[in-house]
């Protein structure tokens, strides 16, 4: 992640960062400034340089990474001197061919450089509040929270919020609005993870991802794929493999497990260690899995031991019990 994050000029996390077209490589505003001095050539391809555009995207996420990793960000005296460094203007920022829309012969070409300028008012590129300017001590002041207002409208588009106010979804690493302090929104939950969280944007308009197989949604509805029942009894292969024979000689899957255990646990049987957790809790899959894994733990509690082989019920019981550490190793499991 850092290192994506990182310009190849001054070596560091990119500050204001610029992209250059047609070759997209992206640059500090200061590190470029210097180098176009010398150079019309893109410093990483040598491609002719044709526009130069804010990158906000880049931006944004140099704003989130330094949130979870303050130690990283810029001394003072080096924000102040790279942004007197920065000779790149408003106008080297425009379009250099703009044409009419009633061109019938460049109509489509200036839909391209409409959808192409970056431009300070669309919603999509507004930046988060900078944190990098406010140091090590107000670092936990999160840019993310949007503003309060006395009466806050609801909205029900998934178009950015009027203050331009976003989350970057802790799977695909995009922006979306920020819509967790709007009133009377079905979506209000449906944006962070109720245990850790983290912010994710699968519930609200489907994570880019590729391979992301859901990470968020309802308890129930989690899709946490056959591998969840892999050493799913405190790493226990063994344990686990004892659980996962049963279940197939039942005709049973890990989704059984988990309605069977979220009905228990509905109807008091079972009882968890986060009493957030229920059926129609909003978690990602890390808090999804681990929760599934406590559940999993009170099924296997439950099977009577006539249902077991004679071989599992026979063994003699460990004297630190669920606890032991040495359960890892194959032979003491056994």
């Amino acid at each position: 992640m850092e290192e994506s994050l990182t310009c190849v000029i001054c070596q560091d996390l990119l500050h204001d960062c610029v992209s250059l077209q047609p070759c997209m490589h992206v640059f500090c505003a200061a590190c470029y400034s210097g180098w176009m001095e010398c150079s019309s050539l893109c410093p990483t391809c040598r491609c002719p340089v044709e526009r130069i555009r804010k990158n906000h995207i880049l931006n944004n996420l140099v704003e989130a990474y330094l949130i979870q990793h303050p130690e990283k960000c810029r001394s003072e005296e080096d924000l102040k001197g790279m942004d007197g460094r920065n000779k790149i203007t408003q106008d080297m920022l425009q379009p250099k061919v703009v044409r009419s829309p009633s061109d019938e012969e460049g109509s489509s070409d200036y839909l391209f450089e409409l959808s192409d300028n970056d431009s300070d008012s669309s919603d999509i590129s507004q930046p988060l509040q900078k944190q990098q300017r406010r140091g090590k001590q107000n670092h936990q002041k999160s840019s993310l929270q949007p503003p309060l207002t006395p009466h806050p409208q609801p909205l029900r588009s998934t178009a950015a919020p009027p203050f331009g106010c976003h989350l970057i979804c802790t799977c695909c690493l995009q922006p979306m609005p920020d819509r967790r302090a709007e009133l009377n929104n079905e979506q209000r939950l449906a944006q962070q993870c109720v245990l850790c969280q983290r912010p994710f944007c699968h519930v609200y308009w489907g994570c880019q991802r590729i391979g992301c197989q859901g990470c968020l949604a309802r308890f129930s509805e989690l899709n946490l794929t056959d591998k969840c029942l892999d050493g799913v009894l405190n790493n226990n292969n063994y344990e686990s493999e004892i659980l996962q024979n049963y279940l197939s000689s039942k005709g049973k899957s890990w989704r059984d497990v988990l309605q069977e255990s979220l009905q228990a646990l509905q109807q008091g049987s079972y009882y968890l260690s986060d009493c957030r957790i229920s059926p129609n809790a909003i978690l990602c899959y890390c808090c999804g899995l681990r929760s599934f894994k406590e559940l999993a733990y009170k099924f296997r509690q439950n099977i009577a031991a006539p249902e077991l082989p004679a071989a599992v019920t026979s063994r003699p019981d460990c004297y630190w019990g669920r606890n032991c550490r040495t359960q890892v190793k194959a032979h003491h499991a056994t």
